[in-house]
């Protein structure tokens, strides 16, 4: 009969020493029913599994890291631009031909776009005009206006 194998104590450990129900599932440690960790599944049903405390904490931060990594997959997936869907090899551009100089024009190709017309040119800036004679003082009281021609 095996014993379980789990160091308790707090400053001098030892092993625990009572009888054995179960052995790690991943390190295959002689556990008793205290130290023993039932597994479950993702609907919270016991699988029959039991783990040692160390091989626990190790299951759960690897499950942590591969949700974690999971969820910065997808996120990745969904923040990402869509990709430009591939041409088929029919719409794919031909290479530029050389040309003795005349255009000759074929069925169901459409004629290159004329050259871009120059530029207008823009007109000169226009001159302020002189100031009129009535351009003396800036009436504050439209009442009152002063009397100029005297």
């Amino acid at each position: 009969m095996e014993h379980c194998t789990v160091e308790t104590g707090l400053l001098r450990k030892k092993p625990c020493g009572q009888a054995a129900v179960v052995k790690c599932t991943n390190c295959e440690r002689p556990l008793c029913s205290q130290h023993a960790i039932a597994q479950l599944n993702e609907a919270g049903h016991k699988t029959g599994a039991f783990l040692c405390k160390e091989c626990d904490v190790a299951a759960r931060d690897y499950e942590k890291r591969m949700r974690y990594s999971r969820e910065k997959a997808i996120a990745k997936s969904v923040m990402a631009p869509p990709k430009p869907a591939a041409k088929p090899a029919a719409m794919a551009k031909e290479p530029p031909r050389e040309h003795s100089g005349e255009i000759a024009f074929t069925a169901g190709t459409q004629a290159p776009a004329p050259p871009p017309k120059p530029a207008a040119v823009a007109p000169a800036p226009k001159k302020p005009a002189p100031p009129s004679e009535d351009s003396g003082m800036i009436e504050y009281t439209p009442a009152k206006k002063p009397d100029d021609k005297k």
